[in-house]
């Protein structure tokens, strides 16, 4: 039988990231120094997953490799988790086939055309957010927190954050319904 080097390559790294998954979580609270997120997550990729939510989307591997499958209900299980909002590659792009070893993503929007890099978009689209939520790159804070911040710009944020070719209704929608899910907005 002959294997297909992708798909073995795909299936190795989703090996080794559980395995690194496991050996990071058997760590306790206490050694963690005060103050240290949880984990490091883009804006958007928050405002991805709440819409999700609240489209009752339910997450499974991707073709990728990328870790959203475990970083979203980790993220709504748990919204008094710390998380670091950064611009560049976050606790989702772990694992991604197209995140290169500089922690940049090859990847493209194959869906417009031209096609840009996904990693500028991203980084241009995380800028803006931050922008109209006031919030410093690499501020700390609980995910809690975050979507309060969000709450108070719904409706609004949609006109940032609905990606090309995706209905800003369905988005506006979706995200409004994961914040009252969440129990931030009532």
């Amino acid at each position: 039988m002959q294997i297909n080097r992708r798909n073995f390559l795909l299936e190795l790294s989703g090996l080794v990231f559980c395995i690194l998954s496991a050996c990071s979580q058997g760590k306790s609270r206490k050694e963690k120094r005060k103050g240290e997120p949880d984990m490091e997550l883009r804006p958007h990729h928050i405002l991805d997953i709440v819409s999700d939510h609240g489209q009752d989307i339910r997450y499974t591997p991707h073709a990728y490799g990328h870790s959203l499958h475990i970083v979203a209900p980790r993220l709504l299980l748990d919204p008094g988790m710390k998380i670091r909002l950064v611009v560049g590659a976050d606790a989702v792009c772990e694992g991604c086939m197209h995140l290169l070893p500089d922690g940049r993503c090859a990847d493209v929007l194959a869906q417009l055309h031209p096609s840009p890099s996904k990693q500028a978009y991203n980084d241009v689209l995380d800028c803006r957010l931050l922008d109209l939520l006031e919030i410093e790159q690499d501020s700390v804070m609980t995910v809690r927190k975050y979507l309060q911040v969000v709450n108070a710009k719904v409706p609004g944020i949609e006109e940032i954050c609905t990606h090309p070719k995706e209905n800003r209704e369905e988005r506006l929608a979706g995200l409004m319904k994961g914040l009252v899910k969440l129990g931030i907005r009532g």
